[in-house]
C-alpha cells in the first residue's frame, strides 16, 4: 500500500506502473490534473469491482480494464440487442433538428464499452 494523500502532488511518475506488488495506491487530496497512460492500462488483471469514488473522476477519459474478470463477466452477461430500423432510421437524421440528450443517447451505439 502506498498512501501519498494530502501532499501537494501535482504530477504521478510513470514508473508507479512498475510497482508490481502494490495493491493500493491511494493519491487523494492533491493538485493531480492527469494519470500517466501507464497507470491507466489495467488490463490482464484480477478486478472484479471498481470503487465507488471513480465516478469522481469527472475528467477521466479512458481506462483499459480488459482481461479482468469484472469486464470478462460483463461482456459475458451483456445481450447482443441491435438496433430497430426505426433507430437506424433516425441516426440518419440531420443532428440540428434533434435535442442534444437524444443525440448523445444515438451516439452512443457507436461507442465499444471495452476498447
Amino acid at each position: 500500500m502506498l498512501y501519498l494523500g494530502g501532499n501537494l502532488i501535482s504530477s504521478i511518475p510513470p514508473e508507479l506502473a512498475n510497482l508490481t506488488s502494490l495493491r493500493y495506491l491511494v493519491l487523494c487530496d492533491n493538485r493531480i490534473q492527469s494519470i500517466p497512460p501507464q497507470l491507466s492500462n489495467l488490463h490482464n488483471n484480477l478486478l472484479t469491482f471498481l470503487p465507488r469514488e471513480i465516478l469522481s473522476l469527472v475528467h477521466l477519459q479512458e481506462l483499459s480494464l480488459r482481461g479482468n474478470p469484472l469486464v470478462v463477466r460483463f461482456i459475458k452477461d451483456m445481450t447482443y440487442d441491435p438496433p430497430s430500423l426505426m433507430e437506424l432510421a433516425g441516426r440518419t437524421v440531420n443532428s440540428s433538428d434533434l435535442p442534444s440528450n437524444l443525440i448523445h443517447y444515438l451516439n452512443l451505439a457507436s461507442e465499444c464499452p471495452n476498447p
